[in-house]
């Protein structure tokens, strides 16, 4: 089942980098777009961290850790998708590589790694670290469990060291010998 989890992780990955580069490419070509993004700097900036908060939301299951290493391949691959949606027409045949092109195409996916790359990231972990407090794994819950036991078990030790401790205090005292008369 290890490896179906695994399989899951990287399908959220795929999806939420299909996401980001197909709202990144309707940003960069708006009057072009199927898809009315709005405003463009809008789309730039908060797809990437709320994909990546989704992202970390899904991952609660998982170490902190393996949300950042998500949130860093899908911020990958979200460029290579954004390159690959850039450079389709010149693959599909239907337009030539020009200088100028290439230079269009090299100062978008510039941006687009630049912005990408710490969104991503930051939205996965906080994602995940919010996921946490509203979503706990079982294995959160099995661990706050076993605090909360060993916190009974050293809170009644202390109450039998307590307890223990005041049966001693209250033992007849002997009276100390009196102190020289006269």
């Amino acid at each position: 089942m290890r490896w179906w989890r695994w399989a899951l992780l990287l399908l959220w990955v795929v999806m939420g980098a299909l996401i980001v580069a197909g709202l990144f490419v309707a940003a960069f070509f708006g009057e072009f777009s199927p898809i009315e993004a709005g405003d463009p700097g809008a789309v730039i900036l908060f797809v990437p961290i709320l994909t990546g908060f989704v992202l970390g939301i899904l991952l609660t299951d998982e170490e902190i850790v393996v949300a950042a290493g998500a949130g860093v391949l899908a911020a990958v691959l979200s460029v290579v998708f954004v390159g690959l949606f850039l450079l389709s027409p010149v693959l599909a045949g239907v337009a030539e590589a020009t200088n100028s092109y290439a230079a269009f195409l090299s100062s978008r996916i510039m941006l687009s790694t630049i912005v990408l790359f710490p969104l991503v990231v930051v939205g996965s972990v906080l994602g995940r670290g919010i996921g946490d407090l509203f979503l706990p794994s079982e294995r959160m819950k099995e661990q706050l469990e076993e605090l909360r036991e060993e916190t009974r078990r050293w809170h009644e030790a202390l109450d039998r060291l307590e307890h223990r401790s005041r049966d001693e205090l209250q033992l007849p005292e002997e009276k100390p010998p009196e102190q020289g008369k006269g």
